[in-house]
């Protein structure tokens, strides 16, 4: 089944990742996964520094339509992360916008998080973040609720707390789930198609830091009808990124 990769990364990582062209990398996944489009962040942005980081990106992604760009931006830096929003946002293939309150080391309750979220919620009409516990989940929550036109993608659905996260997703029509992980936890795909249920569910695999094929193994064990296939694996995401729902 064709899928939306709404979590990959573009670039180099300090891992024993196979040295080859990071753009060539990321097109050879999407052929092996059928993955139709995969949105991308900058591992240089990430890591060390967000402008050359998004440049870098913005150069390797113009020829590739299967690839497309999150703006990584940084609290710690307000008006360059405005000025990363504005040039790259005014281009086709940047549909979002990337957040990572660990590596920034800034909480997401923190003042600084607080401005760079209503610069986000004016710029773009997705986020993507970074949410590892179930009170980053509960503080995207009262973001959602600020902020009812920005649709937020809470990657790693909070970890060990997905439960929770599927809550905040229920609760919040502009949250979703993004599963990529190291950690399958046995059941917890199951347990948010109950409390929250498929339409709050999209994929990420983290790639190329995380081999996709975890994460559509932990999918496919958890035995989804192929109605659920379809709006996790695709049509979830292309509503949110304006992806028409029938392409073939």
């Amino acid at each position: 089944m064709r899928k939306i990769d709404v979590h990959g990364h573009h670039g180099v990582w300090s891992y024993s990742i196979p040295a080859a062209d990071p753009t060539e990398r990321l097109l050879r996944l999407c052929e092996r996964e059928c993955i139709e489009y995969m949105v991308c962040s900058s591992a240089l942005a990430l890591l060390y520094d967000m402008q050359a980081g998004n440049e870098e990106m913005a150069g390797a992604f113009g020829d590739h339509e299967q690839l497309l760009g999150y703006v990584y931006v940084n609290p710690n830096f307000l008006s360059e992360s405005v000025a990363e929003m504005e040039r790259y946002l005014a281009l086709d293939y940047f549909v979002g916008v990337k957040i990572h309150p660990r590596l920034s080391a800034t909480p997401e309750n923190a003042p600084q998080m607080q401005e760079l979220m209503a610069e986000v919620a004016g710029h773009s009409s997705v986020l993507l973040m970074h949410t590892v516990d179930q009170n980053a989940a509960r503080q995207m929550g009262r973001y959602a609720e600020q902020y009812p036109q920005l649709n937020i993608i809470l990657a790693h659905s909070g970890h060990t707390d997905s439960n929770e996260a599927a809550r905040v997703a229920r609760e919040h029509p502009n949250i979703y789930l993004d599963f990529c992980c190291e950690w399958p936890g046995a059941g917890k795909i199951e347990r948010a198609l109950e409390i929250c249920g498929p339409a709050k569910i999209v994929f990420g695999s983290d790639a190329d830091l995380l081999e996709p094929g975890f994460t559509r193994g932990m999918f496919e064990g958890a035995q989804l009808t192929k109605q659920q296939q379809q709006m996790i694996f695709r049509d979830n995401a292309a509503r949110l990124f304006g992806i028409p729902c029938d392409k073939q």
